[in-house]
Order: structure tokens, then C-alpha cells, then sequence
């Protein structure tokens, strides 16, 4: 039999189920056929008499053609899974793997009172064998007749000490491991939420980013405008490494050089927007070896007349004519 998948945090894929017990798979292994199940269950259907078949197509199968599936296995030992006892008490949750190691020293298993045979939690079984009336009767009660009896007693009273003494350290133990568990479970929670937050703002700056500059205009109207001088950097960046085929090399180099030709020295912001633009392209490796060599060029030139040029005065008259004349016939 696997593993209940009520118990599992997260609702397990349908292809981790066994088609035998219904149940999450509990040491896959893997037909011939290509089915998975647990180990258990297909070894108990192949015991059946005249049976050799594979339980979901019918295929010939038999024991010494199943090979275990370690993937899976390993898949379904890193779930998250509830505690055995969670319907006694404990809240634990943890890994598969680590589930066989809990339930030997989890406080809420279920133990038997030695004196009484009552089923009760194991935390609880030192304060019950403390009052259990069959344990005080027997510690008690005067045999002068037969010491056989009397040294049985006493034994079983150290026996039921020793017990009760290792029963302590256990809880002790269990109650340890469950506050060192809940404080690294708070820790995974505030690094699952901090994870969370800053994919929340990376995918919202993926979308401004997207949806404001990247879209490619098929006019090559780079350019033309200042306003295009961004968008096209932009662009270029955006695919920096990698040019996509359906633009054309030739014609986004002409507008690079449109946007420097008009706009490099006219003494206006958009400088700064070009020399964006051109140290982009350059950066990029959409060009050719004759085109980073104008790029080289055209920054090597920018540099110097911003090194020279007086940028805090006003705008060049003539580049100012022409921006307006640009600007008037784009919107005509």
C-alpha cells in the first residue's frame, strides 16, 4: 500500500498514483509494459493464482521483469507529508523519507500500558503508568507465600522504571526536534514569502518593460522622431545577444545612423539618448565588423564634442528648424 493522498500538503500528480491501491506510489517499480506501481501491491497481485498479467493492460508480466523506478521514488520521497499520527495529535509535517525515522520517536504514537494494556499516546504513558491502578496493585500487593512471584514483581516494577525513564529522554528528545523543526519551518516561510515578493517585481518590470518599449514597428520609422531614438535603443537591448530574423540588419543600422545624423549635436537632451543608442548597438552583436567600426567612430566623436561643446547653452537654431520640420511632417 503507498501513501494516503489526503495527507500530502500538495495535492500529488495523478501519475504518481498506483493503479492497484489507488495511493501515492510507496517504492515505485516499473512493468515491462511501462506501468508503475508500489512494490507491495504488484508483488501481492503477481502472488495470485494464475495470475501474470499486468493489472491496467493485461500485458504478460512476471516478478523478474520489474525494475525499480528511482526517480520516482526519489520524487516522491521529497514530498511534504503529515505526520501518521496526525489523527492522534501531532502536526508535524516533513519529507517522506524522513517519515519512517518520526515515527519511531513521535510523541503521539500509540504505546501499550504493560500493566494494563491500555493504548494511550507515548508522551502520556509515564503519567498513566504513574497512576494505573494494575501497576500500584501488583507493586503492592504482599506475596509471602510464593517469592518466586515476589522477585517477578519487583522486576517488572525496575522494568516499568527504565521504561519510564527512557520514555522521558524520548519525549524530551521529540519535543527538541519539534521546536527545531518550527523554527526552520518560520524560516522557509519568510524566505518563500521574500522569494515571492521579488518575483512579483521582477515579472512587473518585465511587463513595463515589454509593454512600453519592445514593440518593433515593421516601418523602421526609427529616427524620424526623438521620441524613437529610446524606443529603439530599447529595442536593441532588449535582444541584445541574439537579433531577431525578422529584422533587418541594414535597415536598423540606417536608423542608428538617422538618429545620430539629426540629433547627436543639437544641443538638446536627446544627445544623451544617442549616445545611449550607439553604445547599445555597439554593445550588441546584431552588426557587422564594418558597422562597429562607424559605431567606434561615432561614439569616439560624441565624446570629443561633448568634451568641447558648451552643452549648457541653447539649442543650435538649425537643429532646432530641423526637429520641427520633422516633427510637422510626421504628423501631416
Amino acid at each position: 500500500m503507498g501513501f494516503s493522498s489526503e495527507r500530502f500538503l500538495i495535492k500529488p500528480d495523478q501519475n504518481l498514483i498506483c493503479g492497484i491501491c489507488k495511493t501515492v506510489l510507496k517504492d515505485a517499480v516499473l512493468t515491462r509494459c511501462g506501468h508503475a506501481f508500489c512494490e507491495v501491491c504488484l508483488d501481492t497481485w503477481l502472488a495470485r493464482p494464475l495470475s501474470g498479467s499486468c493489472p491496467q493492460c493485461r500485458a504478460s508480466v512476471s516478478k523478474f521483469q520489474v525494475s525499480p523506478v528511482w526517480a520516482i521514488r526519489e520524487i516522491v520521497n521529497n514530498l511534504t507529508v503529515e505526520c501518521d499520527y496526525g489523527d492522534r495529535g501531532c502536526r508535524l509535517v516533513m519529507r517522506v523519507e524522513s517519515l519512517e525515522r518520526h515515527r519511531e520517536s513521535c510523541a503521539y504514537a500509540p504505546v501499550e500500558c504493560a500493566g494494563c494494556e491500555t493504548v494511550v499516546s507515548r508522551y502520556e504513558l509515564p503519567h498513566h503508568q504513574a497512576q494505573c491502578a494494575k501497576i500500584a496493585a501488583t507493586a503492592n500487593e504482599p506475596d509471602f507465600d510464593d517469592p518466586k512471584r515476589s522477585d517477578w514483581t519487583n522486576q517488572l516494577v525496575k522494568d516499568l522504571e527504565k521504561k519510564l525513564t527512557q520514555t522521558e529522554q524520548q519525549l524530551k528528545q521529540t519535543k527538541k526536534k519539534l521546536e527545531t523543526s518550527e523554527t526552520s519551518s518560520r524560516k522557509l516561510e519568510r524566505d518563500l514569502s521574500d522569494a515571492r515578493l521579488q518575483l512579483q517585481r521582477k515579472r512587473g518590470e518585465c511587463t513595463l518593460l515589454h509593454s512600453n518599449f519592445v514593440d518593433f514597428d515593421p516601418q523602421y520609422p526609427y529616427g524620424f522622431s526623438p521620441e524613437s531614438i529610446a524606443k529603439l535603443s530599447l529595442l536593441i537591448a532588449c535582444h541584445l545577444l541574439r537579433k531577431p530574423d525578422y529584422m533587418d540588419r541594414n535597415r536598423i543600422f540606417n536608423c542608428v545612423k538617422r538618429c545620430y545624423d539629426s540629433y547627436a549635436r543639437c544641443g538638446s537632451h536627446f544627445e544623451q539618448d544617442v549616445h545611449m543608442l550607439v553604445a547599445t548597438a555597439y554593445a550588441s552583436n546584431w552588426f557587422t565588423e564594418n558597422q562597429r567600426i562607424n559605431f567606434h567612430c561615432w561614439l569616439q566623436s560624441i565624446a570629443r564634442y561633448r568634451k568641447y561643446a558648451d552643452l549648457s547653452g541653447p539649442p543650435h537654431p538649425e537643429c532646432t528648424a530641423g526637429i520641427l520640420r520633422r516633427t510637422s511632417s510626421l504628423r501631416s
